[in-house]
């Protein structure tokens, strides 16, 4: 009679090791992914990003693009000859809803706004990180708190937005970092972010006046 052999075979030992090395090599890439720094690059990134709001701003495909030159800067200069800027010193305005408002907020009025801020999208936050808003969940002009504050009191690229909407505009604004807070950290928001801003403009009133709630 045979022995009988309960020993596996090579080839069935190596098949069995197959879904651990898989396992293996599943836990090693998470591990991986969570060692990326994913502010890595980060001002060259964020150069790109708005490179391409701008071609798209540019080519204004649905005709629903604004873009501005800071409130800060001249198109033209002292000979009257039009001044090329590049794409750093423009924000790129997508409008989402034309309000019926006919008047812009001034530098000294003060704005109701609803806003929700975020940086560029990434792997990890394709949306874009938020790290400010007055809201929670979907915009809601009728229901939603807005924030007062005055419309020079914000990042030069936010206050050049206000100052061209309306009330009861919504945009999305997008905002070089050059226009934002430059090379300066804040807690949430890396150096030489870009900003992107969803505001929605309630209200504007001018200095001296009774702000309306």
């Amino acid at each position: 009679m045979s022995k009988n052999n309960c020993r596996p075979s090579k080839a069935l030992r190596a098949f069995c090791w197959l879904p651990l090395l898989a396992a293996f090599l599943l836990l090693a890439a998470c591990e991986e992914t969570k060692d990326v720094d994913e502010h890595a690059d980060w001002q060259k990134r964020n150069e790109a990003f708005i490179d391409s709001v701008a071609k798209v701003a540019n080519a204004n495909a649905d005709g629903k693009w604004v873009k501005i030159l800071s409130f800060k800067l001249n198109e033209k200069d002292i000979d009257g000859k039009t001044t090329a800027w590049g794409n750093n010193r423009y924000v790129y305005c997508h409008i989402e809803e034309t309000g019926d408002g006919q008047e812009s907020p001034l530098f000294t009025d003060t704005v109701l706004v609803n806003y929700r801020g975020r940086l560029m999208p990434t792997p990890e936050h394709p949306y874009g990180y938020v790290f400010d808003q007055s809201y929670q969940g979907e915009l809601n002009p009728a229901t939603n708190v807005p924030s007062k504050f005055c419309t020079g009191g914000v990042v030069v690229g936010w206050s050049t937005a206000l100052m061209r909407m309306h009330d009861g505009d919504t945009w999305k604004v997008y905002i070089p970092a050059d226009l934002g807070y430059g090379s300066k950290k804040q807690t949430s928001i890396p150096a030489y972010s870009a900003l992107i801003f969803d505001i929605n403009l309630k209200s504007h009133t001018p200095v001296g006046t009774a702000v309306e709630k």
